[in-house]
């Protein structure tokens, strides 16, 4: 009886001694985001589906206020990756010795969002526009008043407000005429009476948006984290873009749509979910970036993309 005593003990320790191994053993990584919003689907979908856990991480997802603070984190080293690409590149330029891993969104998928006297881009000339200064809905927003006949400088005026819900809030109380919005907070824009003047999709294909970024040393120093890493972001890649079920279901749970918005918003940017970096998208973004931040590029994209990774994943996963 004792002996059974025992083993019965004995089994129950390892039953609660496994898991906690289970979970020491899982390499640790904290990823940071601007905000709760389409461009990091393939994040949320990796959360959601297990696919951290699977590659033997323990992933916790940061938001922050701008994706400026969220390069500052990184660079700071509070953060083992950031996910937003155009940002980075002026930390880049000024001599930070970061590295550009992989792809989630090749496309912008903010809208213009107007107040409903606005009907057309051109009619912003000289209105205020809400941005997040150093983010990219400031260094997009160039290219788009170019493309429609705008001096981006000169031609309005440009009031900085980090985060997606504030602009909102600044369109309601009439303090700009307009600002670039990405799903979900871009319907809720809409359904309180505010109209989509362009989508930036339709107008800058094949531009790496959002994906996966490091820096040189983190990398040296845990290539095999990394690599887990970028493995998971591939996959939940994937599964973002030939899993429209599953998309849908964590648009839901993570970004709070609606079941119908949340499928009008997966089928209008479906095709931009990609893994693939190449240096003639990131010479796009490079070219739009500089332009709006006043700055040179001081080096080529081949300096700042390490597809090493990627490669290595894309042939286990029987992608390449």
């Amino acid at each position: 009886m004792r002996t059974l005593l025992r083993i019965s003990v004995f089994i129950a320790a390892i039953l609660i001694v496994l898991p906690l191994r289970s979970e020491a053993q899982l390499t640790k990584a904290r990823v940071v985001y601007p905000s709760v919003n389409i461009q990091f689907l393939p994040a949320f979908v990796a959360q959601a589906k297990g696919i951290y856990k699977e590659e033997g991480l323990a992933v916790e997802l940061i938001a922050v206020r701008g994706a400026k603070e969220g390069v500052q984190a990184l660079v700071g080293g509070d953060v083992q990756f950031t996910t937003t690409i155009g940002p980075v590149l002026p930390a880049i330029w000024r001599g930070v010795d970061l590295k550009m891993l992989a792809q989630m969104v090749g496309m912008p998928t903010f809208s213009l969002i107007a107040r409903p006297e606005i009907n057309r881009v051109e009619d912003l000339r000289g209105k205020k526009i809400g941005v997040s200064f150093g983010g990219m809905t400031h260094a997009l927003v160039h290219d788009l008043f170019k493309l429609h006949g705008i001096d981006p400088e000169k031609g309005v005026e440009y009031v900085n407000i980090p985060g997606s819900s504030p602009k909102v809030a600044a369109l309601e109380r009439g303090i700009i005429a307009a600002a670039l919005i990405a799903p979900p907070t871009e319907f809720k824009a809409i359904q309180a009476g505010f109209k989509r003047v362009a989508f930036l999709g339709d107008l800058m294909p094949d531009l790496p948006f959002t994906g996966l970024i490091a820096t040189s040393r983190y990398i040296k120093e845990n290539p095999g984290g990394v690599e887990k890493m970028v493995r998971a972001i591939t996959r939940a890649t994937y599964v973002a873009s030939e899993n429209p079920e599953a998309a849908i279901s964590v648009m839901g749970s993570y970004l709070k749509m609606s079941p119908a918005d949340a499928k009008e918003t997966y089928f209008l940017i479906r095709k931009s979910f990609s893994p693939f970096l190449t240096e003639s998208g990131l010479k796009k973004m490079a070219d739009i970036v500089a332009k709006s931040a006043g700055m040179k590029p001081t080096k080529e994209p081949k300096d700042y993309l390490d597809l090493s990774f990627l490669n290595k994943v894309m042939v286990q996963l029987g992608r390449k």
